[in-house]
């Protein structure tokens, strides 16, 4: 039977811990406690600009610095820092500083700890600054996405001359699409994929409010829902069109917006609330009958591999999704549309049936622990090839 290795250190550079749930932080949770994580929370890629959210993260990141990662809440074998860090740039001395002040943060931790010769685990492209600066045995790059194309990046060869650079540097490239595989290939070491996992007891919880729901108070129409960011990523006409053309259904987006939502906003169906904390999104998504993925297919989203598809399908609900080539290997799942009117047609259609056959089975085998055993196994026999010390 797999299980997790046990005794390993491991400096994590990733999204702020705790911050919003994401990938990383769903793998790495469940080698806690039996391995030690100094998670190294992170500055964004993309310069940041005079904007409210941009303003509000700064204020964030600051506030960070001078606040303990380490209270009570964390869980055994886990220790978050966050070093100062100045926004990334082609400035020279920036990068510098950053080299200096993150190394000499991280080094500092590790002695405290008594942590040597630890696996050096990125999301982050801007980890390649500091490889060969920790006394790392090992460098795993765990790709999650086309940050050079992210919406609203505006440093994107920066971001190319990073990654290259981390591409050079790892022992193992694990990727979460084969979009992501064949196009981020480790250049010494191998290339693995490894899709998203989800927590699917967490997300089934919705059969239990869906049913109260039911009893207490009848939904009036059938709602249409999404959660997750809403970003550049969204087709917001697609999603005008079809609000605009079907008043008998209810919109329900929950989540941080990234763009305008004037044009929605405007219509009585369509119902946008702010992003709720990841334990009461099972409640929330509890009032769908229906969940949507309607992105753009183009070249910002020919590399997701969307986190929350998976939880769409967890809520045992019809999913509609336009065809991404990271959601094709769901596709005998999954409604798959493209066009307004197809789109629609695929709602009107899941409404009328209901989740295809097999959703159940298929997503049962998905689980984060299962992703969580895969990327130990690939790790153990890295450092057995590389005898690295346990």
């Amino acid at each position: 039977m797999t299980k997790i290795s046990e005794g390993r250190d491991f400096v994590v550079f990733s999204d702020d811990w705790g911050r919003h749930p994401f990938s990383c932080q769903h793998i790495m949770q469940h080698f806690l406690p039996r391995n030690r994580i100094l998670w190294v929370n992170t500055i964004g890629m993309r310069l940041p600009r005079l904007t409210v959210y941009d303003v509000k993260r700064a204020v964030e990141k600051v506030t960070s610095w001078t606040a303990s990662g380490n209270g009570q809440n964390m869980p055994q074998g886990l220790r978050v820092i966050s070093p100062v860090m100045i926004p990334f740039s082609t400035v020279p001395p920036v990068r510098v500083f950053n080299r200096w002040s993150v190394a000499c943060a991280v080094r500092g931790a590790m002695r405290d700890w008594g942590m040597r010769s630890p696996v050096l685990l990125s999301t982050q492209p801007l980890a390649s600054d500091f490889v060969g600066r920790l006394g790392e045995c090992a460098v795993v790059y765990y790709c999650v996405d086309d940050f050079a194309n992210w919406p609203g990046m505006n440093a994107p060869e920066l971001v190319r001359s990073m990654e290259a650079k981390l591409l050079d540097q790892a022992d193992l490239v694990v990727a979460v699409s084969e979009y992501l595989v064949q196009t981020r290939p480790a250049r010494t070491g191998e290339t693995r994929l490894l899709t998203h996992g989800v927590d699917v007891g967490h997300f089934r919880q919705a059969r239990t409010f869906r049913d109260t729901n039911a009893q207490a108070a009848p939904t009036p129409s059938p709602v249409i829902g999404f959660f997750g960011l809403i970003d550049g990523r969204m087709n917001v006409g697609l999603v005008s069109r079809l609000v605009e053309g079907h008043p008998e259904w209810t919109f329900a987006f929950i989540g941080n917006s990234q763009v305008p939502l004037g044009e929605l906003s405007r219509f009585g169906n369509f119902l946008h609330l702010p992003a709720v904390p990841y334990e009461e999104l099972p409640r929330h998504a509890a009032a769908f009958d229906v969940a949507i993925l309607p992105y753009v297919v183009d070249e910002t989203t020919a590399g997701i591999s969307p986190l929350k598809l998976k939880e769409y399908l967890a809520l045992d609900i019809p999913v509609v999704a336009t065809p991404l080539p990271g959601v094709m290997e769901f596709g005998e799942i999954l409604y798959l549309a493209q066009t307004p009117d197809a789109f629609a047609a695929a709602i009107a259609d899941a409404l009328r049936n209901g989740r295809k056959m097999l959703q159940t089975d298929w997503i049962d085998r998905e689980s984060w622990k299962g992703k969580a055993e895969q990327l130990s196994d690939w790790i153990d026999a890295l450092l057995t090839h590389k005898r690295c010390p346990a």
